[in-house]
């Protein structure tokens, strides 16, 4: 073969190369225009034409730099093999890798939508506590609730349309006519060179110094429009990048370098540190303690705008009759790993202890073993498996006495893959719980989780569709929540009203507190505020707790200290993270990526702007003090180290991390 056909087949190859760079940026654009659309009751008033293009133009960067991945072999492979004229083999790399761009790429932006709709976000590391979870739980409720079928029907049909316009294009003919226009010697080296750059430039996704990075993408006023920048690809390698930053046990600690650290905890052990007395703020002592942990229940059904909706009548009515505590913030965005942290004491900080938990010593801030230290027999009652999440071992490490679970109420998951209905559990807690005998309960309900099985009109909700809304309300209602969502949220607050009814007559010295375990990510509107969309309640009930709201920061990890402050005696020595939600000095709480004070709630994402809501003005402000964030690292940098290194502040485990 010549040189001028071989120059020709080459040019023919780089314009399928150019062709297949062009399908791959149209297919981002359409997929984050679809996302835009989709979603786009999320769409705040700050949002018009100039951030939309502000938005896409910063998403194309993005996109460049995915499709580059897939770019870079068969580029590679048309320089190096067409020299030795084996243009079939440049052409099989081609479709080969134009065949798992449409797959993949088809697939992940599906996932992504999917993963929106319930997260409300691109890939965090939350996705990778999937590894921790049940698996036949998690694909019951995708089968159920993420509608496969349209799934499937959609992945096959875009595969099917993309694989048919690169097979139509074949040959690229307009690009490499264009192309064959280049026919001096200097033109064919700068042409060669100047693919080269642009693919390189592609690479980095900018023609400047700073490649397109996340720390940058954040380019729009409108959060909802930040969210969809970020491409698929980049954002699941940004996410496991952000899970292996924390879980690696022979890693660094994220919060803190180690000279800080050392400065800072100069101490010998961790439990040194977070020793404490109690003050003597004690009420009679209550023979058994109630603690349950609702699944998904949020602050906002329990605020004065939503109290219309009748949706938590029953945890309404205990909150007027005791404590409630407003500016409050779960200690993570998932079950277990709020769980863990109430119960080990050591707040979450991104780090799963389900399986760490159980290796290591018990931590000495368990809940489980200090009140074992004051009298008290601890149960742990669960309507689920005690294989999910490993959570029978974990309890069981962190010295609970006795456990049970579905399969004691006959082990029949009536509502969901995830557990026994919230009745039932309670009624398993009314039949093994002594009233005679000094308690501790804990108490996990599973009934408010997708695929939302209850059989919620048996049990008694009145609402089918918005019509039957009350009046007040409807308004506020614009259907982002389904009628099966927010009926389990009714049912699980009716069992509750339920169980304490019956609790009430038979454990009368009793002390009950509840608290969700993370926001339930259902919420009536498409627009929550910042409070809305990350608050829960805890609410204190029972002899000698005060009527009040109390709007004393706190979170999960404040449990703990403000139970072992009300029943233990003066000078009781106790291990906490945390401080009474009663102490009148407490004026800040920290949880995983959030900081609440008497004031304002801050939340942090990496790389990204503080975003803020002033609590009094119910008003989202974005913050520039850095130093909310460098007060949350500086405490994570502790339970960090506990979680990963242990107790002891060793010479040698601080070395790691120089």
């Amino acid at each position: 073969m010549t040189k001028k056909s071989r120059w020709e087949n080459f040019l023919k190859e780089l314009g399928n190369l150019v062709f297949f760079w062009c399908f791959g940026v149209l297919f981002f654009l359409f997929f984050r225009i679809t996302f835009i659309a989709i979603f786009n009751k999320q769409l705040g008033e700050s949002s018009n034409l100039s951030e939309l293009f502000k938005t896409l133009f910063m998403g194309f960067r993005f996109d460049c730099t995915a499709i580059a991945y897939f770019l870079i072999i068969p580029l590679l492979t048309l320089l190096t093999v067409s020299y030795y004229d084996k243009f079939k083999i440049i052409k099989a790399v081609r479709i080969l890798h134009q065949y798992l761009f449409v797959i993949l790429s088809t697939l992940i932006c599906l996932v992504t939508l999917n993963y929106f709709k319930e997260y409300n976000d691109q890939f965090n590391n939350f996705i990778f506590l999937a590894l921790y979870d049940d698996m036949n739980a998690v694909a019951h409720t995708v089968l159920e609730d993420f509608h496969p079928v349209l799934n499937s029907i959609s992945l096959i049909v875009i595969i099917v349309f993309s694989l048919s316009i690169f097979r139509r294009f074949e040959g690229a003919i307009s690009i490499y006519k264009l192309l064959n226009k280049v026919s001096s010697k200097p033109g064919k080296i700068a042409l060669v060179s100047a693919t080269l750059l642009i693919f390189f430039i592609g690479m980095r996704g900018s023609f400047s110094k700073v490649p397109a990075i996340r720390k940058w993408a954040a380019v729009s006023s409108d959060d909802f429009l930040n969210k969809t920048i970020l491409n698929p690809y980049r954002s699941f390698k940004y996410a496991l990048s952000d899970f292996n930053e924390l879980n690696l046990i022979d890693g660094k600690n994220p919060y803190l370098n180690a000279t800080d650290f050392n400065l800072r905890y100069p101490e010998h052990s961790v439990a040194e540190i977070i020793k404490k007395r109690t003050l003597g703020d004690s009420i009679e002592k209550p023979k058994q303690i109630f603690l349950v942990v609702m699944e998904s229940y949020d602050a906002w059904p329990l605020m004065d705008k939503y109290l219309p909706f009748k949706l938590s009548e029953q945890l309404n009515a205990l909150a007027k009759q005791g404590t409630q505590f407003t500016n409050f913030l779960p200690a993570s965005n998932s079950t277990f790993n709020s769980y863990g942290a109430i119960v080990s004491g050591v707040p979450y900080c991104g780090v799963n202890i389900s399986q760490l938990g159980t290796i290591n010593e018990p931590f000495q801030s368990s809940m489980f073993l200090q009140f074992k230290a004051l009298g008290y027999q601890t149960n742990f009652f669960y309507g689920g498996f005690l294989s999910w999440e490993n959570i029978g071992q974990f309890t069981k490490h962190q010295g609970v006495d006795r456990i049970f679970s579905g399969v004691d109420a006959g082990g029949v998951s009536d509502s969901g893959a995830w557990g026994i209905e919230d009745e039932k559990l309670f009624d398993l807690v009314l039949k093994h719980v002594d009233p005679n005998a000094y308690s501790l309960n804990v108490i996990l309900t599973s009934s408010y989780h997708a695929p939302y099985a209850v059989d919620i009109y048996d049990k008694g909700f009145p609402y089918r569709s918005k019509d039957d809304l009350p009046e007040a309300v409807k308004p506020l209602y614009d259907g982002r929540m389904s009628m099966e969502e927010m009926g389990h949220l009714w049912y699980s607050d009716k069992a509750i009203g339920d169980f304490v009814k019956t609790a009430d007559s038979k454990f009368p010295d009793a002390l009950h507190c509840f608290t969700g375990d993370h926001y339930g990510r259902r919420f009536v509107n498409h627009q929550p505020n910042l409070y809305e969309r990350n608050a829960v309640n805890f609410v204190m009930y029972g002899k000698g707790i005060p009527v009040s709201i109390n709007e004393t920061p706190g979170t999960h990890i404040d449990v703990l200290p403000t139970l072992i402050e009300k029943v233990a005696p003066k000078g009781f020595e106790y291990y906490s993270f945390g401080q009474s939600l009663f102490s009148k000095n407490k004026t800040s709480a920290i949880g995983f990526n959030e900081l609440v004070n008497q004031n304002s709630m801050y939340f942090f994402s990496k790389d990204s702007k503080i975003k803020s809501i002033d609590l009094n003005l119910n008003k989202e402000t974005p913050s520039s003090d850095e130093n909310w964030r460098k007060m949350h690292d500086n405490y994570m940098s502790l339970p960090w180290y506990y979680t990963m290194k242990g107790n002891l502040l060793t010479e040698q485990n601080k070395a790691i991390d120089q």
